[in-house]
């Protein structure tokens, strides 16, 4: 089993020349803001994320979890795995794509504002979903 020293000294490690290539790839042709750096968080808000690893490239849909009106959990959802051996960055391209288009299909519109929002940042207001932004001084569960 792991330990957290040993997951940090490998997040520490340099990615291999291959991943490298794929992660500068995707910082430098993505239609979206990308923010991160052996983790690529791309959109604004997140569509989707790629967790680069030793040998792969794993793609994830951000996921959240609210315990509380003010408290959550991030749980992101694996889409896929590209291996750097195996695969090519073609297929890392297509699965990111897939996942941005599965993403947008959960968002809503704002009954109150007509924004388009991911499910974790819309609650519901007598049926209708409604965003945070036009939620605040509300009492209002999500």
């Amino acid at each position: 089993m792991p330990s957290k020293l040993l997951d940090a000294l490998l997040l520490a490690m340099p990615l291999s020349p291959t991943l490298e290539s794929w992660r500068q790839h995707l910082l430098s042709h993505l239609n979206y803001p990308v923010q991160g750096a052996q983790s690529l968080f791309i959109g604004d808000p997140v569509l989707v994320i790629v967790s680069f690893q030793l040998d792969r490239a794993e793609v994830l849909l951000p996921a959240v979890e609210w315990r509380h009106h003010d408290m959550q959990t991030t749980k992101p959802s694996s889409q896929g795995v590209v291996d750097e051996h195996s695969g090519s960055l073609e297929q890392l391209l297509a699965l990111v794509e897939e996942s941005i288009a599965l993403r947008q299909k959960s968002f809503h519109e704002c009954s109150h504002c007509g924004q388009r929002y991911p499910p974790e940042e819309l609650g519901s207001l007598m049926g209708e979903p409604i965003c945070r932004n036009c939620l605040k001084g509300r009492r209002v569960l999500f």
